[in-house]
């Protein structure tokens, strides 16, 4: 920029032309005539300044005060008119000044202070480098290409055809390869502009490698087992290497496995994976094998006595799911349910599947037989004697258990019983059907046994079974002759003691019901023969009475 601070000046000011420059005569002065500038750095940045020097006598003889880029300089012994000034210039703003003319003439020195400015400015160049950040390489690959920051305008040559100019310092470009299986170089180019026009640039190159275009066919893509083959037929082009995934565990790393054979039903994704060191590509395709139509079957067919709690179990195949009807207003869809049958019948159930390929049905049968009916009635004994009389009323049954509430029991349809102590009893019918169903009848506090005279009388002899020891145990109204006993009514307690005739205890009694069997306490049978027994009875009247008295003990004859 150039300008003036002040001007001395003394004399007449008039015109005259120096080197074909009209000068005005007048007080000494000087200025820039070169205008500031600017350039871009050169191998050589020197250049040059024109200076117009004017005072009042064109014969003096000047000298000038200068700045140059900051250092002090003095011209000398200059005329005027155009001096011409060589600058030296760096890089950077270079500022020339000057600040004072003195003009001398023969008698006297003239001075006019002027700082007049002249500028030049030497700009660096762009020092640019770019770089290719490392990430995907594969066709189509997005490539991010980056040069240095600070700039206004980027310039992007992508090496292939096409370019783009951008206000940041990184751009990104999709680079397709368009077939073929070999990688090609892109040979690239960034330029840069600074805002005083200076333009650098860098080269590289990126590499890309082809992906390929993986490919097949399978058919069929439905099957219905057993038939299980598909053919495969490899459509990729390009000399790629190659992995099958057959989607049941196996796999190959042929090119055309051709046919695979599976081993099973079912939805199989079949993968081939197409690839080189640097890309690979992989497609899919889905086959499904439908398994056979499914096949309902069950067990058990069972019959029982009601409530029959039958556990199925299911057998059937190809199903995956279950419908069944127990043909007693129940349902279920589990997979082996448990059901409880109530009603006495043929129950028709049915088990229905359904799987992939359709559904089946069959039907079993569940017999619950009737159950029989326990009944009875009885009579009370006419006179003083304890012996009831029981009716068998049930229907439906073929087998019965009584139980007379009073420890003793029998398997006869109608039985009578004695009761030896008084009081109430409980009796019992169980009933069985001819299937093994059994009913059961109890009937609380039905024999009440009164209080009577109390009575026991004992047989002279008895027998021994032939066998072996039986313990003694007897029950009220068996005429078995194996067992010593008292007929006795009424007793509540009771002792029976045994002696030889020599007076030597072999057996003993504290229950009514237990007697002797011919077992001696030592374990031993007896010696045939006579022997002693003496009997303790309290009744249930509160008499007492003690018997003796003596009993043949017999073998059987041979």
């Amino acid at each position: 920029m150039k300008g003036r601070t002040s001007q001395l000046f003394i004399g007449i000011i008039f015109f005259l032309s120096v080197e074909g420059i009209a000068v005005a005569q007048g007080p000494p002065f000087a200025e820039f005539l070169t205008q500031d500038d600017g350039w871009c750095v050169l191998s050589n940045n020197q250049s040059i300044a024109e200076i117009l020097i004017t005072g009042e006598v064109d014969t003096s003889r000047f000298e000038l005060l200068v700045e140059l880029r900051g250092k002090m300089e003095t011209l000398v012994n200059l005329p005027s008119g155009i001096f011409t000034l060589f600058l030296n210039n760096q890089l950077g703003r270079n500022e020339y000044i000057i600040h004072k003319v003195i003009e001398h003439q023969e008698y006297m020195d003239l001075e006019t202070e002027v700082f007049d400015t002249l500028v030049m400015e030497v700009h660096a160049l762009p020092n640019m480098t770019f770089s290719v950040d490392e990430g995907d390489i594969c066709s189509p690959a997005d490539v991010v290409l980056r040069g240095r920051e600070g700039y206004p305008l980027y310039t992007w040559d992508y090496g292939d055809g096409s370019g783009k100019t951008t206000s940041t310092n990184w751009t990104i470009h999709t680079y397709v390869l368009e077939s073929g299986d070999q990688p090609e170089s892109f040979a690239t180019k960034l330029k840069v502009e600074t805002d005083f026009g200076c333009v650098d640039s860098a080269s590289g190159s990126v590499e890309i490698y082809p992906t390929p275009g993986a490919d097949f066919t399978v058919i069929p893509q439905t099957l219905l087992y057993p038939h299980v083959t598909v053919t495969l037929s490899n459509q990729t082009l390009g000399n790629w290497s190659f992995l099958w995934d057959f989607g049941d565990g196996r796999s190959s790393p042929d090119r055309d496995p051709g046919i695979h054979e599976y081993d099973t039903y079912g939805i199989f994704d079949i993968t081939l994976k197409a690839f080189s060191a640097q890309c690979s590509d992989t497609q899919s395709r889905q086959i499904q094998i439908f398994p056979p139509p499914p096949v309902a079957a069950f067990s058990p067919d069972t019959s029982g006595c009601p409530p029959l709690e039958v556990p199925f179990r299911n057998h059937s195949r190809y199903a995956d799911s279950y419908a069944w009807d127990f043909d007693d207003g129940s349902v279920s869809t589990e997979a082996n349910p448990t059901h409880t049958f109530l009603e006495s019948k043929e129950h028709h159930v049915t088990l229905e599947v359904t799987g992939l390929s359709g559904s089946n049905q069959t039907e079993e049968i569940v017999l619950i037989h009737e159950l029989p009916q326990a009944d009875f009635d009885f009579a009370e004994p006419s006179t003083v004697d304890t012996k009831y009389t029981f009716f068998n009323k049930s229907v439906n049954a073929v087998e019965y258990s009584w139980d007379f509430g009073d420890g003793s029991t029998s398997d006869e349809q109608s039985p009578s019983h004695d009761y030896i102590v008084p009081g109430s009893y409980t009796v019992t019918l169980y009933a069985w059907s001819d299937e093994g169903c059994v009913d059961t009848l109890v009937r609380e506090s039905l024999v009440n046994v009164p209080v009577g005279e109390g009575e026991a009388t004992f047989p002279n002899a008895f027998v021994w079974n032939g066998t072996g020891p039986t313990g003694g145990a007897w029950t009220p109204g068996n005429d078995d002759n194996t067992v010593f006993h008292p007929k006795v009514n009424g007793a509540t307690e009771f002792r029976m003691v045994i002696f030889t005739r020599l007076g030597h205890r072999i057996f003993e009694s504290n229950e009514v019901y237990v007697g002797w069997d011919g077992y001696m306490v030592t374990g031993d049978l007896a010696q045939y023969g006579v022997y002693i027994y003496k009997a303790w009875i309290t009744y249930s009247g509160g008499e007492q009475e003690v018997l003796t008295g003596d009993v043949t003990f017999l073998y059987p004859k041979q």
